[in-house]
């Protein structure tokens, strides 16, 4: 698994949740700059915990703002898990 893979997921669920288009998710503006909510969080984090069987706490992405770097922060705790 890439950290490309995790981001393009992560985009795609983001764009679903928030009815936009892939290109108008900026991968290093803040989710709270496009309306991203704590509420819409937890159903993409809800996604990726059954696609990729890792568990996210919201507060854990509040940390990470940004597409970039969230991918990089569930990438780095998958990577983490597997060993």
């Amino acid at each position: 698994m890439k950290q490309e893979e995790i981001k393009e997921y992560l985009a795609a669920q983001i764009c679903e949740a928030m009815y936009m288009e892939r290109e108008e998710l900026e991968e290093d503006t803040l989710f709270s700059d496009f309306g991203l909510e704590s509420t819409t969080l937890v159903k993409i984090l809800t996604k990726i915990h059954e696609n990729y069987n890792c568990e996210l706490k919201v507060d854990e992405l509040l940390n990470h703002q940004t597409l970039n770097e969230a991918a990089a922060f569930i990438y780095q705790k998958l990577t983490l898990k597997a060993v």
